[in-house]
């Protein structure tokens, strides 16, 4: 399954470039640049390499060097063996997800209805009983739409949001590229759900979504993903990236009320090593996770 990888694009690129970011290539893999105090830096590779080589880790330590960077944090496709490689790799916190869930969109509308778990197909049914409206749009104001809901998700869920500015960047830059679309969910003149969906290449992206606290009896979240779904698979795409569930047996993970909603939907699971860093400083690198553990302490 080759699923196309957004984060490593040219047009990510120039988003990062957009946001203020330095960004470098090393043999077509996208690293941007991360200030850190004291003159200090790190490099990130986001969803790559494919492959932790010889040559990109000399590559990239070579460049790491050159921008005072401490270490360079990476999220290889494929395994790696930390405890073989001949240069220190630390295991850190993942920036995104290690296990997602892939659609198969070439497959019939007729087989993903009968791949879904029943309870899925009949909250599909019954927001389009209940009266449940679908908008598209890739203007500004569905962010801010998009934004006043994932308020009240964040609240309920107990997690930070992307700030407003963020979300308006994205719709701002890949909106007129034809990249991203905000699928927002009504119903007697609400907006109740939003999702918003990244497009590139032969793959459909489920990037954030959220939903309000009224009217969630209406199951709008579940019609306004299956609307998502049957659009990319219209327009050509094979793949559906539902970008993120907790891992298996994590009942306690709190991923894991939405890891049972996408569940619903079929899919095969993809898992990826996670996210690590190389060191390149071993005494700076002590200092910044110090720093970082008593800032989530305090």
């Amino acid at each position: 399954m080759q699923i196309s990888n957004f984060l490593q694009s040219e047009e990510w690129a120039e988003f990062e470039k957009s946001q203020g970011s330095e960004i470098f290539w090393i043999d077509g893999i996208l690293l941007t640049k991360n200030h850190l105090p004291k003159g200090k830096s790190y490099l990130y590779c986001p969803r790559g390499p494919e492959e932790l080589t010889e040559d990109f880790v000399k590559a990239a330590h070579k460049l790491a060097r050159k921008e005072r960077s401490i270490f360079i944090r990476v999220e290889p496709l494929n395994h790696i063996n930390i405890k073989t490689h001949k240069h220190t790799i630390k295991k850190t916190i993942n920036i995104n997800p290690a296990n997602t869930l892939i659609l198969d969109l070439t497959k019939s509308e007729e087989t993903l209805l009968s791949a879904m778990k029943q309870k899925t197909r009949y909250n599909i049914n019954l927001a389009k009983k209940k009266g449940v409206d679908v908008e598209i749009s890739s203007g500004v104001v569905s962010a801010r739409t998009f934004f006043e809901i994932m308020k009240e998700t964040s609240s309920r869920d107990n997690f930070n949001p992307h700030s407003l500015k963020h979300y308006e960047d994205l719709t701002n830059f890949f909106g007129p590229k034809k990249m991203l679309k905000v699928y927002l969910a009504k119903i007697g003149g609400k907006y109740i759900a939003a999702n918003i969906i990244f497009y590139y290449k032969n793959t459909a992206t489920y990037l954030h979504g959220a939903s309000s606290n009224e009217y969630r009896n209406v199951m709008a979240p579940y019609l306004l993903q299956w609307q998502a779904i049957l659009d990319a698979k219209k327009e050509g795409f094979k793949y559906y990236d539902f970008w993120g569930i907790a891992p298996d047996d994590s009942p306690g993970h709190p991923w894991a009320g939405v890891t049972r909603f996408k569940k619903g939907f079929g899919g095969e699971q993809m898992d990826y090593p996670g996210t690590y860093d190389l060191v390149i400083s071993k005494y700076w690198y002590f200092i910044y996770k110090v720093v970082r553990f008593l800032n989530r302490l305090f």
